[in-house]
């Protein structure tokens, strides 16, 4: 018996390329999504010809051409050039096809694929690449803030459930549980003056979900020795820090 060189659980029978039977099914699910869900998407974004999330009515001022989306640029690039790779070592001259083409001759390799030596790595490679994608198709009210940048100390957002995040400016990756315990530190220092609701809804924003009718019971038990009250009806001015630390106590 061994360990599966992605996700370290013990398999049986081993492998040839010594991923287990799990993660290789993740790992074709993946190979599908990038092609026929993600690469699309982008390349709409990129041309300005999709928007992410709900549409809103934007009055019309001319045809004016819409600059390119650099960004999902650099995304589709990243995304291409894992295609060509793969599609590479099936046959060298299918690392020249387009990207499209070079999924086509992947899906049609399947046992090729998940049998290549290199498919543990070529795995972890193309995770890599499919989170930032997702975070890129995540409307921007589904994301979160998950801290700051130990590095440039840029806001870093992303969806509740990411392990990792790619600061936009440094292009750094970081572990998201670490930026996020850094991120619930620093909330003690952070102060929101409104009402339960008011700070149910910016607890959110940093993916902590609290309803307000939990956060005024706290204050009818003198739980929110930082909460103070301010001279408008049900206004308070409260911590976030101390809001976080309940929440966690709670659950």
């Amino acid at each position: 018996m061994t360990d599966c060189q992605h996700c370290h659980k013990p398999m049986k029978p081993a492998t040839a390329n010594m991923l287990c039977a799990n993660c290789r099914e993740t790992y074709w699910q993946l190979i599908r999504q990038l092609g026929h869900v993600q690469l699309p998407a982008l390349r709409s974004i990129m041309l300005r010809q999709a928007r992410i999330g709900t549409p809103t009515h934007t009055p019309s001022r001319g045809n004016a051409p819409m600059p390119i989306d650099t960004h999902a640029q650099d995304l589709i690039a990243d995304s291409e050039a894992w295609l060509a790779e793969q599609a590479g070592k099936i046959r060298a001259a299918y690392a020249a096809y387009d990207w499209r083409k070079a999924w086509y001759a992947i899906i049609s390799n399947r046992h090729t694929i998940l049998n290549m030596s290199t498919a543990a790595d070529d795995y972890a490679a193309l995770e890599h690449i499919i989170r930032r994608n997702e975070q890129a198709l995540t409307p921007e009210d589904e994301l979160i803030i998950l801290g700051t940048c130990p590095n440039c100390h840029t806001l870093l957002t992303g969806t509740p459930e990411a392990e990792t995040v790619t600061c936009q400016h440094c292009r750094t990756e970081w572990a998201a549980p670490a930026i996020k315990a850094a991120r619930d530190e620093r909330l003690w220092q952070v102060q929101i003056t409104g009402t339960p609701s008011d700070a149910a809804k910016e607890l959110k924003r940093y993916g902590l979900s609290v309803s307000r009718n939990l956060i005024s019971q706290w204050l009818r038990r003198g739980k929110l020795t930082h909460a103070t009250p301010t001279k408008h009806k049900r206004q308070y001015t409260f911590n976030l820090g101390e809001l976080a630390a309940l929440l966690d106590c709670h659950r």
